[in-house]
């Protein structure tokens, strides 16, 4: 049986992981970056940990009697939109799925919650 040469080979595996690549780029493309120097300080690091070690349950799943194990931090009043950035007040416990809804919901200039 004849066979391609690696190189040559289109398979679909290929050509989702391209596809997913190009996804993810265009869903940040409009994303202000302006801020990420604070989330790579160990200051950050630090009280990251603090919070998910005092909040272990997303706050907004907790809301809803879900409980989700928190893995993000979140500003309640977005940096760009005047929150504090290192106040314990501005600062809640979300898993990954509350964190993208309510990052959207910021980015379209929606209530933040």
């Amino acid at each position: 049986m004849p066979t391609l040469p690696k190189g040559n080979r289109k398979t679909f595996a290929v050509k989702a992981r391209s596809t997913y690549i190009k996804d993810k780029k265009k869903a940040f493309s409009g994303m202000d970056k302006s801020n990420s120097y604070i989330y790579k300080s160990s200051q950050w690091k630090k009280l990251r940990q603090m919070i998910l070690h005092s909040q272990p349950i997303c706050q907004h799943c907790e809301r809803k009697n879900k409980y989700i194990t928190a893995n993000t931090i979140d500003h309640i009043t977005p940096i760009n939109k005047g929150g504090a950035v290192w106040s314990m007040d501005n600062l809640q416990a979300l898993c990954s799925s509350c964190h993208n809804s309510k990052s959207a919901k910021d980015r379209e200039g929606g209530i933040n919650s």
